[in-house]
């Protein structure tokens, strides 16, 4: 049996998490499209439905997911096709297969869709701080253009209907969630105490909830209700490079069970 970790090519923390995993003795392939890869999607009229998948001929015993990249930069009009394809059948097979995956795709897309608007509609945190700019020149350190959502340099000049995000970095503190771990981005031990699990526990589970059980987000816990800044499904493994075996342990202990 084998680890699948779907990532593009040049993603350093998947190739480390693949490493990490084969030298705890459960071989991992990273693979980006098909090749090694082989997946088969089955809907019945009854509608249900089976999906497998197998690297090298093994069937597949857990599932990173990390995205892909390049699908939808073909030039080609046939290859822009085939890629759209290859894209919607990864999509499908992870989604539907039974076994353990780490960000599981749902129906919005690749990865689950993570709007902390969302969340602080239920009261569980408030949302973040913004202002959409009408005269292009407002206080913040992040900056959206929309309606592509890119991210803008602060530094450069700001075009009417930026979305600036404002916050504190001083007050915000980051957290990682992997597998059934949870830990603080910065603080020493990585740990958190009861208070801080209890305050951020609504967001964990959110999340978990969504199938992102390897995720990162920003908020700020000094207020009654916590202000999530921000989420992401996309933790890079310099955000911990002081507890990487333990983040990557826990990873692995949620698709080698």
């Amino acid at each position: 049996m084998t680890l699948l970790v779907i990532a593009p090519d040049a993603d350093e923390t998947a190739a480390r998490f693949a490493a990490f995993a084969t030298a705890q003795g459960h071989p991992a392939v990273v693979a980006h499209g098909f090749g090694r890869v082989a997946v088969s999607v089955r809907v019945t009229r009854e509608r249900t439905c089976r999906a497998r998948l197998t690297v090298d001929g093994a069937e597949v015993a857990g599932i990173l997911n990390r995205g892909t990249g390049g699908w939808s930069e073909e030039p080609d009009p046939d290859r822009a096709f085939a890629a759209a394809e290859t894209y919607a059948a990864f999509w499908s097979a992870v989604a539907l297969w039974p076994g353990p995956v780490v960000n599981r795709p749902s129906e919005h897309g690749f990865f689950a869709r993570l709007d902390p608007l969302e969340l602080a509609g239920t009261g569980a945190v408030e949302p973040p701080r913004t202002v959409i700019l009408n005269d292009g020149s407002a206080p913040g350190r992040e900056v959206y253009r929309i309606p592509e959502w890119t991210v803008v340099d602060p530094a450069v000049p700001r075009s009417r209907f930026d979305v600036v995000q404002i916050g504190d970095p001083g007050r915000a503190r980051r957290f990682l969630v992997a597998g059934a771990e949870v830990f603080e981005v910065g603080d020493a031990s990585g740990r958190l105490d009861a208070e801080t699990a209890d305050r951020v526990a609504p967001i964990v589970t959110w999340l978990r909830g969504r199938g992102a059980v390897f995720a990162d987000f920003r908020v700020e816990l000094d207020a009654g209700v916590p202000r999530l800044a921000d989420v992401s499904s996309w933790p890079g493994h310099d955000l911990f490079p002081d507890r990487e075996d333990r983040v990557y342990a826990a990873l692995l202990a949620g698709l080698a069970s």
